[in-house]
């Protein structure tokens, strides 16, 4: 699809690309005549990248050539197959966030690139080989998934549910987490539910797994930028986690911004819900913070 804006035209093309180990990955791609930025846009646990198209096409209209990549076993990345499909969560960054990369900064060559990641789309960012890239991160939502640091008792609730009860249902019957009911994203693998309930047991999450379960992995290389943005209405993550979280990358340059909706434009954000079109008021702020200096 072409669509002229304001800028000029952008070319917006769904993509199939290899990941680092083969494995085909579809993908959005939008390219204006003449990008200024390279944006990557990693999604949450789960999330097709499609549900942050509107967001992107937003950004592509301000000269920002973006990517958006469904990770393996997620929407139109997954096999037909999925109740036998083996994955697991460094899988995401390692293979398929480094190979997403590779794929923008070719079509993207000799611009700045900026990573604008949402939940778990921060978390395994240390996993990208090629971090390097990368010169400014934009977590969005993004702190340690311990679930009994999340704000409200009736989440910690549902997440105790979805962990011991509706999950291991699914696993049983499906092999997976099907789209839908309790479970908000697309479709999850059975080896990526498993590894994010082990992390979200833990009180450092994935941290204490840096020094030897979770290698190989560049989290001390990361020296780039990351600016995470935390919302006080988010069920899932706080101020605290984020500062948290933040330590697994010692040597990045680190700042938290701490916002409620109205400083925002909008009436809730919640954990996800700055990528709807419904909060589009909230995107020029954020998108001038991730082209700042482009």
């Amino acid at each position: 699809m072409t669509a002229i804006l304001s800028n000029g035209k952008i070319d917006e093309t769904g993509i199939t690309f290899p990941a680092a180990d083969g494995f085909p990955l579809a993908g959005t791609l939008l390219l204006p005549d003449q990008p200024r930025a390279a944006v990557l846009i990693s999604s949450a646990t789960g999330y097709p990248g499609d549900f942050y198209l509107p967001f992107a096409r937003y950004g592509a209209a301000r000269g920002a050539a973006c990517l958006l990549y469904d990770y393996r076993g997620v929407a139109a990345s997954a096999p037909k197959n999925l109740k036998t499909f083996k994955m697991d969560c460094p899988d995401w960054g390692r293979l398929d966030m480094a190979a997403a990369l590779d794929r923008l900064t070719a079509a993207a060559p000799g611009v700045p690139v900026i990573h604008i990641a949402n939940s778990i789309g921060g978390h395994l960012a240390g996993f990208m080989p090629n971090q390097g890239k990368i010169a400014r991160h934009l977590f969005i939502s993004v702190g340690l998934g311990t679930w009994w640091t999340h704000r409200f008792p009736q989440q910690q609730f549902l997440d105790l549910f979805f962990w011991w009860v509706y999950g291991p249902f699914y696993l049983a019957t499906k092999g997976y987490i099907p789209a839908g009911g309790l479970w908000g994203g697309s479709t999850l693998p059975a080896g990526a539910f498993r590894t994010w309930r082990r992390w979200s047991h833990r009180d450092d999450y994935l941290r204490s797994e840096l020094a030897d379960r979770l290698k190989p992995h560049c989290y001390n290389e990361i020296k780039a930028t990351i600016a995470s943005y935390v919302f006080t209405d988010d069920p899932l993550t706080t101020a605290e986690s984020a500062k948290k979280f933040l330590t697994c990358m010692p040597n990045a340059r680190t700042e938290i911004h701490v916002l409620r909706p109205s400083d925002l434009g909008v009436k809730a954000l919640g954990h996800q819900n700055l990528f709807r079109r419904k909060n589009e008021a909230a995107w020029p702020k954020i998108w001038d913070a991730a082209m700042d200096g482009v």
